[in-house]
Order: structure tokens, then C-alpha cells, then sequence
């Protein structure tokens, strides 16, 4: 596993910008100091660093349209006709140096194309905002059923050079306490040491029972961060 040099934590730190600089150029649009992901493939927006301005009016006569989230690396201010909507701070976890056993994959499905239409529906009854139409094209994705039903499902999302985000663990309220969401994090952990890189993930500082199921794991918190929500600002008068 790659160790946690300086200049790795630097890029864990700004994990957007180094993502769109890194394996999933291919994903992203920049102006500048200034990189977003395809709208219908990551809901996120980065700078290079705290002080470069992010050059949004140039970026939406690029394309970039709608609302996205600044993580790690906030801007200290934004241009005239765009605004924070919501700030909150995030839990960047690595699981522990142990290497992760095998899992019984018993019912556990890799999801393909076929399966985006279960996908989304599941996102938006469990994790709605951050999966889009595309989100599925930046890795593997798992899933368990319920007959035809996708119930859960667990995949990656950010990447670096050695390293994978775990990401899009979510189970239908019908069906959770079954340990589906332990079951495919452990799938997806196994799979990654199996390649060679290192797996993290993000939870939200307010979920307590993600943050408690991690924890349960191994997984240790490496840093908060912080999360930030931009968008057009409202007309004055409005």
C-alpha cells in the first residue's frame, strides 16, 4: 500500500482537484484554476488552492450549470451572482493497515449498465444528490437484490494514483440492519487490496451511525473536512 507521504496527504486534502487532475481527467472541465466534473457524473467543483478565485461566470459560459460542492479547499469568496447555499464538514476515514479478510459475496452483484435505473432509484430513496445518471462510469459497483429490487449497493467514486474512494453505500429503509452496507464495504476493500490500492471513503460528521458502522470496521478518521454548496444567487428584491 502506498505510505502517507506529505505530498499524498496534500492531494487527500484537495481530493476533487487532485481526482480531476489524476484518473479522472477524462471526467472533468477546468477554466483556469478552476476544475468541475460533468454535471450528470459528480455533483463537485475544485481550485487549486484556497486562494485562487474561482472563476464561475467564465465556467458557465464553458458549460458548467446548476449547483456543486467545493470539499477540502473552500474559497474564501465568490463572484458577484453566485453564493454558498449550505456548508457542512465531512469525515475522510481509512480502514485500518490490517489486510481485509475475503467476504462471502453470497448474493452480491456486480452492477452493470443495465442495472443504472435501480441505481438511481435507490440513490434517491437513500442517498439522494451526490449519484447522478453517470457516477457509475468512475468504477465498480455492487449490489445486493431483493428479487428484481436493488436493495443496496456500495462502489467507487474519487480515485488517485493508488488510491480508491469507496463511495454510494447506501441501503433501502425497508431493508436495513441485515449488515448489507458491512458486507459489500468489506467486498469492495478486498477487491482493492487485491489491486494494490488504498481504499478510503467520506461520511458525513453528522451521521453517527455511518461513522459507528466504520468505526466497527477499523476505519480510523484521518481529517475533517469541510463541504460547501455554491449556486446562482437569488435576484435582489427576490
Amino acid at each position: 500500500m502506498p505510505p502517507l507521504q506529505p505530498a499524498t496527504l496534500a492531494r487527500l486534502d484537495n481530493i476533487i482537484w487532485h481526482a480531476l487532475n489524476g484518473p479522472h481527467r477524462s471526467f472533468g472541465h477546468f477554466i483556469g484554476d478552476l476544475g468541475w466534473y460533468a454535471r450528470d457524473v459528480a455533483p463537485f467543483i475544485a481550485i487549486r488552492a484556497a486562494e485562487c478565485p474561482p472563476e464561475l461566470p467564465a465556467a458557465a459560459a464553458s458549460g458548467f450549470r446548476g449547483e456543486a460542492y467545493f470539499v477540502g479547499v473552500i474559497p474564501g469568496s465568490l463572484p458577484e451572482g453566485w453564493c454558498f447555499s449550505s456548508r457542512s464538514v465531512i469525515v475522510q476515514m481509512l480502514p485500518p493497515p490490517v489486510p481485509a479478510a475475503p467476504v462471502d459475496e453470497t448474493g452480491i452483484r456486480l452492477l452493470g449498465v443495465a442495472d443504472r435505473p435501480g441505481m438511481l432509484a435507490l440513490t434517491r430513496a437513500a442517498f439522494p444528490d451526490y449519484f447522478r445518471e453517470r457516477t457509475a462510469d468512475l468504477g465498480t459497483y455492487l449490489g445486493i437484490f431483493s428479487g428484481a429490487q436493488l436493495v443496496a449497493m456500495a462502489g467507487e467514486r474519487l480515485a488517485l494514483d493508488g488510491w480508491q474512494e469507496i463511495s454510494g453505500v447506501c441501503t433501502h429503509p425497508a431493508f436495513m440492519g441485515r449488515g448489507y452496507a458491512r458486507r459489500l464495504t468489506q467486498a469492495l476493500m478486498h477487491r482493492h487490496r487485491h489491486r494494490g490500492v488504498q481504499s478510503f471513503l467520506h461520511v458525513s460528521e453528522a451521521n453517527l451511525a455511518a461513522r459507528r458502522l466504520y468505526e466497527s470496521m477499523g476505519f480510523v478518521a484521518r481529517a475533517s473536512l469541510a463541504l460547501a454548496k455554491i449556486g446562482r444567487a437569488s435576484p435582489r428584491g427576490h
